[in-house]
Parts: structure tokens; C-alpha cells; sequence
């Protein structure tokens, strides 16, 4: 019976808690900053880049990489953040 009891509630649980965390919406100081960082992370990566090219830094390729992934990790976390990320909501 216990163990019936356990089968039903852990995955009942984890999905609530799945449930919780794909509606939260963080306070709108948060999202503020996020959606701040995200409109100036393209520009930033940009000119990162473009130094890294110029001066021909040994990385040069695997930190453009880096930059680029910061970039697509910011207008996710942005998405999220503000609430244009739909794939929650479904």
C-alpha cells in the first residue's frame, strides 16, 4: 500500500512542482534588468568580436563561440523573463 502510495505521489508531486516553475514570472525589477541586459548583449558581442578579429587573438574563434552562446542564453532568459516564451504555456 505504502509503496502504491509512493508511486502515485512522487510523479504527482514533480509534476506540480514542473507546473510551478513553467508559470513563474519573476518580479518586474528583474525582468526589467534582464530585458536591459538583453537589448545592449548583441551590441557588446558584436564589438567583442570584431576586437578579437582585429588584434587576432589566439581564441579569437572558441570566445566569438562563447559570445555568441552568452547572446542566445540572454534573449532566452529574456524571453522567459517577459514572458514571450509561449513553449511554457503549452
Amino acid at each position: 500500500m505504502l509503496k502504491k502510495t509512493l508511486e502515485w505521489t512522487i510523479p504527482l508531486a514533480l509534476a506540480g512542482i514542473m507546473t510551478g516553475c513553467a508559470t513563474y514570472r519573476p518580479p518586474a525589477q528583474i525582468q526589467s534588468a534582464v530585458a536591459t541586459v538583453n537589448r545592449h548583449t548583441p551590441e557588446y558581442v558584436t564589438e567583442a568580436n570584431k576586437a578579437l578579429r582585429e588584434v587576432g587573438h589566439p581564441d579569437a574563434e572558441r570566445l566569438t563561440g562563447v559570445g555568441l552562446r552568452l547572446q542566445t542564453a540572454v534573449d532566452a532568459l529574456d524571453q522567459w523573463a517577459n514572458g514571450a516564451n509561449r513553449e511554457a504555456d503549452q
